[in-house]
């Protein structure tokens, strides 16, 4: 059978996984969860983004990881999503654990108690949510998808959506933006998006 082909594209092996292959791009967020001797975790994720036009919030995480069983044991973990200027800050807090499962890195990051539920914000973040565990979605390979139900949102009042000066509002303050695989782009120019006439939702 003549093996078929696109001219110009190259057909990854679906042998090994294919996101390492091109650029793609993300959110990046911190994940707030409690850990089990009460101090708190932030873990960076970028599969993270609304799951639904209600108040549904989702990631992908790992049932190994710290992350996935705080969340798991507490029912309850926030989001934030930090500004361009605070990367650094962001990518400390992916610092691997001590041998005795602390991160140390996390206490040194300034941050802000959530409102309405045991936990952390990243200080200086501009988007805050938090949520309480609807559900987890296993088996996806080695991870999972984990669903909250957003309870509470916090927008920083210079980046509440100002229709009439969105071009200027995002040019004066950007967004972060992670490319993976290993980049991160400061987003400061949009523009409108030609939506075709009497599309909806």
């Amino acid at each position: 059978m003549e093996s078929k082909t696109i001219p110009y594209f190259h057909s990854l092996e679906m042998t090994h996984p294919i996101w390492e292959r091109f650029f793609q791009v993300f959110p990046l967020t911190l994940i707030g969860s409690k850990e089990p001797d009460g101090n708190y975790d932030l873990a960076p994720k970028h599969m993270a983004m609304p799951m639904s036009w209600q108040h549904y919030f989702g990631f992908v995480c790992a049932p190994t990881h710290g992350t996935y069983q705080n969340i798991q044991r507490e029912g309850y973990f926030t989001v934030s999503y930090p500004r361009p200027q605070q990367v650094v800050m962001t990518s400390l807090s992916a610092s691997p654990r001590q041998c005795d499962d602390s991160k140390p890195t996390v206490t040194a990051l300034p941050t802000i108690p959530s409102l309405h539920g045991d936990g952390i914000f990243l200080k200086d973040a501009y988007l805050y949510l938090e949520c309480t565990l609807d559900r987890f979605v296993d088996h996806l390979g080695p991870n999972s998808l984990i669903i909250g139900k957003v309870i509470a949102a916090h927008v920083h009042e210079e980046m509440l959506l100002q229709e009439e000066n969105s071009e200027e509002q995002i040019h004066n303050h950007p967004l972060l933006a992670y490319l993976h695989p290993r980049r991160f782009a400061t987003i400061q120019d949009s523009l409108a998006f030609p939506m075709p006439a009497g599309f909806k939702r």
